[in-house]
């Protein structure tokens, strides 16, 4: 009896310690999932706070929409602003097929814009969400680091203000990278557990790889890593698999577009970057500017190096403290210096302090290699491979990054914290190496949450200190108004961004380029007005003030239009006399 009795109460010990460790456990899930809401609420008013009605100045973002309305009206995914129609865009269509599902829902443009801004929102907010799941699962980090990577992802400057004052693709990518990566993370693990299901999480890793491409085609190099990931895993049958899979998804798009690509007439009428193939823009000294000289060869290193210094110098420092850089750094002279004097020589502008972030970064990704090589530490660098190649500003491809990123950027700090222990005292607890990487993740959240409260609060003010994208905007739909007011819908309209006019005025429109080359087509395809104007200051070519200007706004930027005559008498591109007129 006594002896039953002892074991009952060691039953009921091991069972009340049972007890007590799932109730910790219990309350600690409940209060992560608190925080959690917390967070996913605040980071949420900070998009609401900062989304505003700007729409195609980068350009870029101007296309995705009119391919989407494209899409949307069922005219197909063809340049619909061009005088002649079925021109196939070089733009890969994931990004506007995705927005013409909402285009679809309101039609009604500018008004939906917000609408198109949702789905980059949205695609923040699964993003931090994926990274939180993923740095448990995959790196078994402490669920409070992983909760503050996933907030610092999602209140990254360059990506909210991508979602919130543009319609571009970066946020996105963002996602379905970060997805892709947690996919193959998946895949490798059910096929070491044996898992059944295995090969389907193959082939969604497939599935997702294949639309990151069909949405940035940069996503090339993310293909090619997760394939070497499941060869590195020893998943030789996976490596297959995924390799058909997308063969299967993406190849489809790869063959049509060639067999349709623009011909050389429709290259000619439309110009610009939509139409270029992307081997040409390599070799263009700023890609998509269609008037860059070419490069040889022998210019590659040099590239490849201003480029590295770009990232180190400069996006690091963007990344994570963008407050700090923009204190010290104009973007828009930055901009501005970037397409008018080439991107050849980025030493001038770097910064010493994001040299030194870039220091940590690469310690931690050292140090997260060491621990154990995922498919993140084969993805990211083979990522930040084809942007040193690439002739443009290198943040657009850094930024998407950029839960990896701070991932590494924390890491590195915490194996510095750790070095510094080892050499000042006796080992600490193992628990105490993630105070630094939780420190310094808190940091970059407080930092860049000030910046953002401080866009807010100029936003919200309508004086001199509102944020110069938004007065740009302002200045740029007063124009339009006038452009619908007085330019007959009939008549084809040259401009530096031909869909954005397009999409306020509904004329067909073609890109400013080249104008003595061109200027019989422009005289042939009914060309009259010249709209002019751009996110950044452009300056004006000489021979423009040979003809009438009509329209000039009050601003710094030069917006202008010029009327360039009736065809039948226009004199040709600068061979007119001086004849200026005063604007309106």
């Amino acid at each position: 009896m006594a002896d039953n009795a002892n074991e009952d109460k060691t039953v009921d010990g091991a069972g009340g310690a049972e007890f007590d460790k799932g109730f910790t456990e219990s309350k600690a899930t409940g209060k992560m999932t608190i925080a959690g809401l917390t967070a996913l609420v605040g980071v949420l008013a900070i998009y609401l706070l900062r989304l505003d009605g700007v729409v195609g100045l980068t350009i870029d973002d101007a296309w995705y929409v009119l391919l989407a309305k494209a899409l949307a009206t069922g005219q197909g995914y063809t340049l619909v602003n061009s005088p002649t129609p079925g021109i196939l865009p070089l733009y890969p269509p994931g990004f506007p097929f995705l927005l013409s599902i909402f285009y679809r829902i309101w039609p009604n443009f500018p008004d939906n814009v917000w609408l198109l801004k949702s789905v980059s929102m949205a695609a923040m907010m699964g993003a931090g969400a994926l990274a939180y799941r993923y740095f448990i699962r995959t790196r078994a980090l402490p669920a409070s680091l992983a909760l503050l990577i996933a907030v610092a992802t999602a209140l990254c400057p360059p990506l909210v203000f991508l979602a919130t004052s543009t319609v571009m693709s970066e946020c996105v990518f963002a996602f379905i990278l970060t997805a892709t990566v947690a996919g193959a993370e998946r895949g490798a693990l059910a096929s070491r557990e044996g898992d059944k299901k295995a090969i389907l999480y193959v082939i969604a890793s497939a599935a997702l790889a294949s639309y990151a491409f069909l949405t940035r085609s940069i996503a090339i190099a993310l293909i090619g890593a997760v394939f070497l990931y499941y060869l590195k895993e020893r998943m030789a049958r996976a490596a297959l698999i995924f390799g058909v899979a997308v063969a299967l998804f993406a190849g489809p798009w790869v063959v049509y577009s060639r067999l349709h690509a623009p011909t050389p007439s429709q290259a000619q009428e439309q110009g610009g970057h939509i139409i270029q193939p992307y081997d040409r823009q390599f070799w263009q000294r700023v890609a998509s500017v269609t008037t860059s000289d070419p490069i040889t060869a022998a210019e590659i290193p040099s590239r490849v190096w201003n480029n590295i210094l770009e990232i180190t110098g400069k996006d690091a420092l963007r990344v994570f403290a963008t407050p700090l850089y923009e204190a010290l750094r104009d973007p828009y002279q930055e901009a501005q210096r970037a397409l008018t004097k080439g991107m050849t020589d980025k030493t001038e502008d770097t910064l010493i302090l994001s040299f030194v972030l870039s220091v940590f970064l690469i310690v931690g990704f050292i140090a997260a290699a060491r621990e154990r090589i995922t498919c993140a530490e084969i993805a990211v660098p083979m990522l930040l491979g084809i942007t040193v190649l690439w002739p443009w500003e290198t943040i657009r491809f850094v930024a998407p990054l950029a839960p990896f990123l701070i991932f590494y950027f924390v890491m590195g700090f915490r194996a510095a914290h750790s070095l510094i222990r080892r050499l000042i005292g006796p080992a600490s607890p193992e628990g105490v190496s993630w105070i630094a990487p939780a420190v310094i993740a808190a940091l970059v959240i407080v930092v860049n949450l000030y910046g953002h409260l401080n866009y807010i609060s100029k936003k919200i003010n309508d004086g001199l200190d509102r944020p110069q994208w938004l007065q740009t905007f302002d200045d740029f739909e007063a124009m339009m108004k006038w452009v619908n007011q007085n330019v007959p819908k009939n008549e084809t309209v040259v401009t530096l961004n031909p869909p954005l006019v397009n999409l306020y005025t509904g004329n067909k429109t073609v890109a400013w380029e080249r104008p003595a080359e061109k200027w019989d087509l422009w005289k042939h395809l009914g060309v009259r007005r010249l709209v002019w104007f751009a996110a950044y200051y452009m300056p004006a070519e000489a021979e423009q003030r040979n003809y009438t200007q009509v329209y000039r706004a009050r601003n710094q930027f030069g917006f202008q239009v010029l009327d360039l005559g009736p065809a039948e008498s226009r004199v040709p591109w600068g061979a007119a006399a001086t004849r200026n007129s005063t604007g309106n």
